[in-house]
């Protein structure tokens, strides 16, 4: 079933469009969103908490487009969940997750706190009290405190070290609640998403399985993100697709980083199916998946 659909949104911030036609599902299985600082993924994942309007295209709730679905149902059902740095330092941890509480409910505090693995007891602290894991574990803990359909995870792990953020990835794998993920780490999203999309200047590129994503890029940036995480022991990460480079304002927007680059990447190329639930926007796609 899915949960929440864009179709062919554009988003942008006054008269500079960040998101072009991008269509896509948010199913089960987990769902991440991929690429690069300025790829556009935040800002999707705004309009997909309904906080900024397409100034084209639809966004889909269930079956209901998201300008007129009843927003108090959604509030209760789509969840985000930020940094630890969101929290209120001011507002002891017991209050910051009773906040969007009935008065009523407000005794499951205890009960939420242990669901994310934090002791009871620590309700009585502020922020400043906790480690960085146990504050991004409150965060959690407060986006679950209604009951969530649906996670809207933006980058939950990029400022914790490694071990915390092994922990919270368990934590978030073992929740059972969908989740839609922003990163631009892959090995977060292979963690935790089932299907992911690569952006890259406001653009879908490539879409599918995550796994086979991974194991088999067909778009040149996708290859160049994988090719850039370190491997302990192996050699340095190569420079292929360098970031240096604008996006091109003619033909394939990758094109000007792009190694694979030929003439015919001076013409935009459609976003169409591999087949296996993968898609691609790229020329040079077969001679990478041969």
């Amino acid at each position: 079933m899915t949960l929440l659909r864009a179709e062919e949104v554009t988003l942008g911030y006054g008269r500079t469009p960040v998101v072009r036609d991008v269509t896509l599902d948010i199913t089960g299985g987990g769902v991440g969103l991929i690429g690069e600082s300025g790829s556009g993924k935040t800002t999707l994942a705004r309009a997909f908490l309904g906080l900024l309007t397409p100034v084209s295209g639809n966004i889909w709730y269930g079956d209901q487009n998201l300008r007129k679905a009843d927003m108090r149902r959604f509030r209760r059902e789509v969840q985000p969940v930020f940094q630890a740095e969101s929290l209120d330092p001011r507002m002891r941890v017991g209050a910051s997750i009773a906040e969007g509480l009935p008065r009523g409910a407000r005794d499951r505090v205890p009960q939420l706190l242990e669901r994310v693995g934090l002791a009871a007891g620590l309700a009585g602290r502020r922020p400043h009290e906790l480690s960085g894991g146990q504050r991004q574990r409150v965060v959690i803990a407060r986006a679950l405190a209604v009951e969530p359909r649906l996670l809207i995870l933006d980058e939950p792990t990029s400022a914790l070290d490694v071990t915390v953020q092994a922990r919270i990835l368990d934590l978030l794998a073992g929740l059972g609640t969908e989740r839609l993920l922003i990163t631009h780490d892959l090995a977060v999203v292979g963690r935790l998403c089932r299907t992911a999309h690569v952006l890259f200047a406001g653009r879908v590129v490539e879409s599918g399985p995550t796994a086979e994503l991974l194991a088999r890029p067909a778009h040149p940036y996708t290859l160049a993100l994988r090719d850039a995480v370190p491997k302990l022991g192996g050699e340095p990460p190569r420079a292929r697709g360098r970031t240096e480079a604008r996006a091109a304002g003619t033909g394939c927007p990758f094109r000007s980083r792009c190694p694979m680059a030929v003439p015919e990447c001076e013409r935009a190329p459609e976003l169409r199916d591999l087949g296996d639930e993968r898609r691609v926007a790229c020329h040079r796609a077969a001679d990478l998946t041969a």
